[in-house]
């Protein structure tokens, strides 16, 4: 047999455990040198990163302050526009406005001169009507019905003969209505009503005539004229009177001032009545005082049948105009309504 153990040749130890050692030092102090060269590597670049981070934060903060003027300028200049479009807006509401305005006076003007006539003439009949039926006043009327046709003729129109004959005709009928005598009847009226204190009432006595004693001397005259006297004063205890209304109530001094006071009243409401036109009130007023005058005065006086005539012809007197009517309203309504 062999033996292998001596026939392997074995390597020195010796040299190969010499190198390894200085090459794991320098291994050592390449790998030291690289992560020294790697740290101070990562340390620029912090410094680096950290320098741009800085200056993009100024520039940021720099950005942010301009953002925010621009957003102040932005809103002023929107705060601006905003005001200028309220101006706009309320100078083109007043410009419509005004437009508005223009257009209805240039619709004003472009009205027609028969248009403008018929409105004319209507204001006119209107008025007359007004004085008939408030005032009663005829004369004013008739004065505007014949300057309205008047006017009319001188147009020379055919469209208006129509209206022109119909304020001719209201005219005519007008002249021939009796007027009220609105003076004259408040005259007579005022002098009724001083004459109310000298009505002498029914029930009134006038006072008897005393007999004149006989003048004489003596005894025996001046027993005779004491008999006289004295029978004189006995016949005055009894009185009697003939009246004309059995029933009639006698009136005390007071009842009897109330009586003329409301007498009084009564002729003043009858005034106020003529002023107004109250036809109606008027009558009941002078209608109430013939009653009264005629119960309770004495009708063998001349004052007081004086008044009864006086009151008797105000009763029948007119004091407002019946049933006027314009026909020429009615024709010229129904020619406006025709032109529209």
């Amino acid at each position: 047999m062999t033996d292998t153990n001596a026939s392997t040749p074995v390597p020195p130890s010796a040299p190969r455990s010499g190198w390894v050692g200085p090459l794991a030092l320098v291994l050592s102090l390449l790998a030291f040198a690289a992560a020294g060269s790697a740290f101070f590597y990562m340390q620029s670049r912090i410094q680096d990163l950290e320098l741009q981070m800085a200056r993009r934060i100024g520039e940021f903060d720099n950005s942010s302050k301009e953002a925010r003027s621009a957003a102040q300028t932005v809103r002023a200049t929107v705060d601006a526009l905003t005001n200028r479009m309220a101006a706009l807006e309320a100078k083109a509401q007043e410009t419509q406005n005004q437009e508005l305005a223009l257009e209805s006076m240039y619709q004003d003007l472009a009205r027609g001169q028969d248009e403008r006539l018929l409105a004319d003439i209507e204001q006119t009949l209107l008025l007359a009507d007004q004085q008939l039926e408030m005032a009663g006043n005829v004369r004013a009327a008739v004065l505007g019905l014949d300057a309205a046709a008047a006017r009319l003729g001188r147009m020379k129109k055919p469209q208006f003969e129509r209206l022109r004959a119909a304020i001719s005709r209201d005219s005519a009928k007008l002249k021939l209505m009796p007027a009220a005598d609105i003076v004259g009847i408040n005259a007579r009226l005022d002098a009724l009503l001083q004459n109310v204190d000298k009505l002498k009432l029914e029930s009134e006595q006038e006072a008897p005539k005393q007999p004149q004693p006989k003048t004489g001397s003596g005894a025996a005259d001046w027993v005779g004229r004491l008999g006289s006297e004295a029978w004189g004063e006995f016949k005055q205890l009894v009185r009697i009177r003939r009246l004309d209304h059995p029933d009639l109530a006698l009136l005390e001094p007071s009842q009897t001032y109330f009586l003329r006071q409301n007498l009084k009243l009564r002729l003043l409401s009858a005034r106020l009545a003529v002023l107004q036109r109250d036809e109606a009130t008027f009558r009941s007023d002078i209608a109430a005082c013939q009653k009264w005058i005629t119960e309770y005065f004495n009708q063998n006086d001349e004052l007081t049948r004086s008044m009864l005539q006086d009151l008797k012809e105000l009763s029948v007197m007119p004091v407002a105009l019946q049933d006027v009517n314009l026909e020429s309203l009615s024709v010229l309504h129904a020619m406006v309504g025709a032109t529209h």
